[in-house]
């Protein structure tokens, strides 16, 4: 629990003042971390990376400051799903698939989130679904991996949100 009570702090208090939509950015963590308990996943690992899964991307934390606070472990996770640099989001996402799907746990991890932002935009009825409805084949067919028996059900929940006959 020192993990996790450790990476909710760093998270919050890096995201600072950001906003998700008009909420505290720290809304958006606690329900990639709620997803992860919906599904199942409760290791405390993930549920670290869950808290952290943004900061090096949207805040001035870099990685190995991550690394130092709370371990390598988390830290590979944040990495993994931290979106790389790119001209355009395609490219963007493009580089960053592999990253994800080599890092054990990290799909799970892009799944909660990924979930996380499409009930929002249910909920907001923001126009950001189309874009990821546009690009969910993609992401689908860069990370979907039968094997993997934990993601299943986080697949099977997005394909309804997104109306993907799989």
């Amino acid at each position: 629990m020192e993990l996790v009570a450790s990476a909710a702090a760093m998270a919050i208090e890096a995201h600072g003042e950001q906003k998700y939509g008009d909420r505290p950015y720290a809304a958006h963590l606690i329900t990639v971390v709620e997803n992860l308990h919906r599904f199942g996943v409760a290791t405390p690992t993930l549920v670290a990376a869950a808290w952290l899964h943004d900061t090096v991307e949207d805040t001035a934390v870099d990685l190995e400051h991550v690394r130092e606070v709370v371990g390598a472990d988390v830290a590979r996770l944040v990495h993994a799903v931290t979106t790389e640099a790119g001209p355009d989001r395609k490219t963007r996402n493009a580089a960053t698939y592999p990253k994800i799907r080599e890092t054990p746990g990290a799909t799970v991890l892009k799944l909660c989130d990924r979930i996380a932002n499409v009930e929002a935009c249910w909920a907001s009825r923001s126009h950001k679904l189309f874009m990821y409805r546009d690009e969910y084949p993609a992401f689908r067919e860069a990370l979907r991996d039968d094997e993997d028996h934990v993601a299943l059900a986080l697949w099977a929940h997005l394909d309804r949100l997104l109306g993907h006959r799989g």
